[in-house]
């Protein structure tokens, strides 16, 4: 319960910034590190279901995903649904100079409402589930 409460609140504090519009330019495909110097991750952001709608996407446990860009906005969970955050998995929000706006605030993640060049940085998760 106190997840889902931590999470309503996260939710309401980011629905005063303006995003840009979800695209779909990145699904399923490498993700790269921001600065140039750095090399391919090989994590992948894949489509989820196979019922015609596209619309999800499971995001690999370890990576950084340019919200909006490499991932789309929205509401993701651990897979498997645990009752709280694994041990050893971490994530963060990050703003468009690498501070960190939220971090490991249990198993659920909002990427809605943030502002445009936020990162999703998540090490050694199970895969996230886009639910919404």
């Amino acid at each position: 319960m106190l997840v889902l409460a931590t999470a309503g609140a996260l939710a309401v504090t980011l629905s005063g910034c303006s995003p840009t519009a979800p695209t779909d330019e990145g699904a399923g495909t490498s993700v790269e590190e921001p600065d140039a110097t750095a090399e391919d991750t090989g994590d992948e952001v894949e489509e989820a279901g196979d019922d015609g709608s596209g619309e999800f996407v499971v995001v690999a446990g370890t990576g950084r995903y340019a919200v909006g860009t490499d991932i789309p906005f929205g509401g993701y969970q651990l897979s498997g649904e645990p009752a709280s955050q694994p041990d050893g998995c971490t994530w963060s929000i990050q703003d468009a100079d690498g501070a960190v706006a939220f971090e490991n605030q249990g198993s659920y993640a909002f990427l809605t409402d943030i502002p445009e060049g936020s990162v999703f940085v998540t090490d050694g998760c199970p895969d996230w589930e886009q639910f919404e």
